[in-house]
């Protein structure tokens, strides 16, 4: 903990603050909901193992892969957000507008970093659908490229610029000392979104196929 920890100090949301909060939320409630109810209402098929072929889901757009990470992913980021938020500082020396605000903002930071990470890789293969072919090689990067960018930045945000910081209950990664709350969400949710997108397919035939 930190004591020039600039987001542990009580202060009023500004406008910009509570459109974000409120554009998020208001956004991101419905994606849920529609995400939730179309998973439980969607007929599970018994595809061949010697005629695999890809589930077509939802229409054009969910053939655009950068969106449909996404879509994706934005619940499992959420709920991971939720759950891990009462580690850091901010959630008990801050109100609840402040705590919905920073729930948005951190679940829109990981969703650009899912972006960001999924296109570094990309432009590794020359091909924005690398997800269609062959993946171990490419989810490794994936994954490592969250990973990466998580540990710098947890250590400049909490241990230099003192951003944010940790309570009593965060356990820490030896020789780094950052939480591992941040950093098991970046060692699991990466691969976890992989595979969803894959299930559900692209809409998309392979090549071959």
């Amino acid at each position: 903990m930190h004591a020039h920890d600039t987001l542990n100090t009580h202060w009023h949301m500004g406008g910009s603050e509570w459109t974000l909060a409120a554009a998020f939320w208001a956004v991101a409630i419905p994606v849920v909901v529609i995400l939730y109810f179309s998973w439980q209402r969607t007929p599970r098929r018994t595809i061949p193992a010697d005629k695999p072929e890809p589930v077509v889901t939802g229409g054009w757009w969910w053939s655009v892969p950068e969106l449909r990470l996404a879509i994706l992913g934005l619940p499992l980021q959420l709920l991971w957000e939720i759950a891990q938020f009462p580690l850091y500082t901010v959630w008990h020396q801050n109100d609840w507008s402040y705590i919905l605000y920073g729930l948005a903002h951190c679940t829109l930071g990981d969703l650009l970093i899912l972006v960001v990470s999924y296109e570094l890789v990309a432009l590794l293969n020359r091909n924005r659908h690398w997800i269609d072919g062959r993946i171990l090689f490419n989810a490794l990067l994936f994954t490592l490229a969250g990973i990466g960018y998580t540990i710098y930045s947890e250590m400049i945000n909490v241990r230099v610029k003192g951003t944010w910081g940790y309570t009593e209950s965060m356990p820490l990664l030896p020789f780094i000392g950052i939480g591992a709350t941040p950093f098991l969400q970046w060692l699991l949710i990466p691969p976890t979104l992989l595979w969803l997108m894959r299930l559900t397919g692209s809409g998309r035939a392979l090549p071959g196929k």
